[in-house]
């Protein structure tokens, strides 16, 4: 029974260290290394569209014309977005957030992702309805048809990419301890506490 006592404290003991180990700032610098790592990729997209689509436009015409113009008119403002982000994230001083600021970065940088996630499905709509149109326009349906199937394109992946970085931000959170969870050690024993 006592060596059952002693492995018990020592492994409480470890669980302790180990929870202390992670800090808030450990936490929100890796809530930025993630977001970072998707600007990475959301700009390498922008620019992957961009060539082909600059490259489309010129050597197509028609609708296939239409269609890689606007990947790389869209992706112009992708690349903006991910170069601006970038930025952002290497101005940020992680140490001067408190415990509770981090908090609100993270859920709203969750937010973020989810609304752009249903913004996403509205731009794969208006694809859908610019084809539509498209069959009814006589005097641009190239352009109709070929915009609607780049902006479906470009919606379906940010959708996906939207969807996924909200995914793994909120598992980042749910899977990060110490916000929530408090563990101490006392000359009175140890304590839990767990905050909703």
């Amino acid at each position: 029974m006592t060596r059952y006592i002693l492995l018990m404290a020592f492994f409480m003991v470890l669980a302790v260290f180990d929870l202390q180990s992670q800090t808030h700032t450990d936490f929100y610098e890796r809530t930025l290394t993630i977001n970072k790592s998707g600007m990475y990729f959301l700009g390498g997209w922008a620019l992957a569209n961009m060539a082909t689509g600059t490259y489309g436009s010129l050597r197509y015409s028609g609708e296939q014309k239409y269609f890689h113009q606007m990947n790389a008119a869209w992706n112009l403002i992708n690349a903006g977005i991910a170069t601006y982000a970038l930025f952002d994230i290497a101005g940020t001083d992680v140490s001067l957030f408190s415990g509770a600021e981090v908090m609100q970065e993270q859920f709203k940088t969750e937010r973020i992702f989810l609304i752009n996630a249903g913004l996403d499905i509205l731009y794969m709509a208006g694809g859908a309805w610019m084809i539509h149109a498209s069959e009814k326009n006589a005097k641009r349906p190239g352009l109709l048809k070929g915009y609607g199937q780049s902006v479906i394109l470009q919606g379906g992946f940010l959708f996906l990419f939207d969807l996924s970085k909200y995914l793994i931000q909120r598992n980042h959170r749910l899977n990060f301890g110490d916000s929530f969870l408090n563990m101490g050690a006392s000359a009175d024993g140890m304590s839990l506490i767990i905050h909703f």
